[in-house]
């Protein structure tokens, strides 16, 4: 082919065309990379990126979010915590950072609260905290508890042997307590035979496996307590006290005579359970107390079923009732004791799975003008609780076990996330139902017994003592020369 200077001028206009259009292309590139992002989060669970718990806890929260970070004048650390708020701001926009050095404005800090470098302040619209963590699970707390607005007082009853919400050790819940505390509950034990009356402020009252018999005052105050619209927790352990049998027919259930089992050895061993009677829940229903936990164990040592009664003897109360623990289709009921081989035996009152170990009951309460009247009442007798609210819904948790909760099984499974989402149910704090964190599987070692061995012979003995005969060996032929 011919080049003629025409073709010469065209191939010109071509090459500059080209770098015309590759000029404004990168152009356009760095505009749209400016003003667009796009982040991926690779890593398992995307543990760089916020939890769902967090995202929906910042999705709730309608006043403005303000982080004060009091730290020095380090440019290194302030980009490093600058990235870390960005996690949040990508969720909420909205979120304020700002920076603040307490040796050049002791004031402020002073009145923030802060008394040393490195804490930070943390405002949701008039409400503050200082926390010394970044960690996300410390912030999140902090949000929860100021999204609440006040402490939520639980009270514990006591007085009869029930599960001590302080005690440290296996069967004491002091672990519960830690976790709850954290997101702004606030517990106390509490005697009925020192006050007469459950306390006023109190959003519920737990009733953890009492061993032994309520007086008939103290019974009448819970089922009076229950029926003027207190929500309650009732936790019950096979062989418990029967004393409180006004309120099981109250509510209209019944417990079984018996300890749930479960023999399936395989499915014992991929959980790490050793014993048949602590048995595993993976069906919550539909119930909003389960639903971010469908698919995932939690488990209940010794526990026993519940049931409806087919006619309840109070029905005024108009209960809505929701089966939201039930067992696997392989578990029963053993009336037996629970020693050595066990086997299902229908002909000795064994009742086959699945089998309901937890219910939720609801209901609305009455207009404001029957609650003022409620009120009148209340004034009158001052050994009476009631709770008055405007129209509003009573909540009611029962589960056919305590030991779930304690200290030796709360780590286990999601039992955690389940108490926490119960507890959240009952203090009217729906959207706070927790859910569960991911953990990533690729931050933890695990060996089994045999590689362990080898990796602590190899380390401790083989190599050392190779070191130290090379280093003989290599004295000795320098020795020679």
């Amino acid at each position: 082919m011919k080049m003629s200077r025409k073709m010469h001028r065209f191939i010109r206009v071509q090459n500059v065309l080209f770098y015309v259009l590759l000029v404004v292309a990168i152009g356009l590139l760095a505009y749209l990379s400016r003003e667009y992002a796009y982040r991926a989060d690779w890593t398992f669970g995307q543990r760089n990126s916020l939890t769902e718990a967090s995202v929906v806890l910042l999705e709730g929260i309608d006043e403005p979010i303000r982080f004060v970070m009091y730290v020095p004048e380090d440019t290194a650390l302030r980009e490093k915590l600058r990235k870390l708020i960005e996690k949040y701001q990508r969720v909420k926009s909205e979120i304020e950072l700002e920076f603040v050095n307490p040796d050049l404005d002791p004031v402020r800090a002073k009145l923030d609260g802060v008394e040393y470098t490195g804490q930070i302040v943390i405002r949701v619209g008039e409400r503050t905290e200082v926390v010394e963590s970044t960690s996300e699970q410390v912030i999140a707390n902090a949000l929860q508890r100021m999204s609440r607005g006040s402490e939520r007082l639980v009270v514990f009853l006591e007085g009869h042997g029930e599960r001590d919400p302080l005690a440290e050790h296996s069967s004491g819940m002091s672990q519960l307590l830690t976790s709850l505390e954290r997101s702004g509950f606030l517990i106390q034990p509490h005697s009925l035979v020192r006050s007469q009356s459950v306390p006023e402020n109190a959003r519920f009252l737990v009733i953890a496996a009492p061993q032994k018999d309520l007086l008939e005052g103290e019974v009448e105050i819970i089922s009076r307590y229950v029926e003027q619209g207190g929500n309650l927790i009732w936790l019950k352990d096979p062989g418990d006290s029967d004393s409180l049998s006004p309120l099981a027919e109250l509510l209209g259930i019944q417990f079984g005579e018996g300890t749930i089992v479960d023999a399936n050895e395989q499915l014992h061993q991929m959980l790490g359970i050793d014993h048949p009677a602590v048995v595993p829940v993976v069906d919550y229903g539909r119930s909003p107390l389960g639903a971010k936990l469908t698919g995932s164990q939690s488990l209940f040592p010794f526990s026993t079923r519940i049931a409806r009664l087919p006619d309840p003897a109070n029905r005024a109360l108009d209960w809505k009732v929701d089966e939201f623990l039930n067992t696997l289709p392989n578990s029963w009921m053993e009336t037996a004791p629970i020693d050595g081989e066990i086997a299902y035996a229908e002909a000795d009152g064994d009742e086959l799975g699945p089998l309901v170990i937890g219910m939720s009951f609801t209901r609305l309460l009455d207009s404001p003008e029957k609650n003022a009247n409620a009120v009148d009442q209340a004034q009158q007798d001052s050994t009476e609780t009631i709770q008055v609210a405007g129209e509003r819904q009573q909540r009611i948790v029962v589960i056919g076990d305590s030991d779930f909760m304690v200290n030796a099984f709360i780590g286990r499974g999601v039992n955690l996330d389940l108490a926490t989402n119960i507890f959240n149910w009952l203090a009217d704090d729906d959207d706070l139902l927790n859910v569960r964190s991911i953990s990533a599987p690729d931050t933890r070692l695990k060996l089994d017994e045999v590689v362990s061995l080898v990796l602590a012979v190899f380390f401790l003995l083989a190599l050392p003592l190779g070191l130290i005969l090379s280093g003989v060996w290599i004295w000795f032929r320098r020795r020679r020369r």
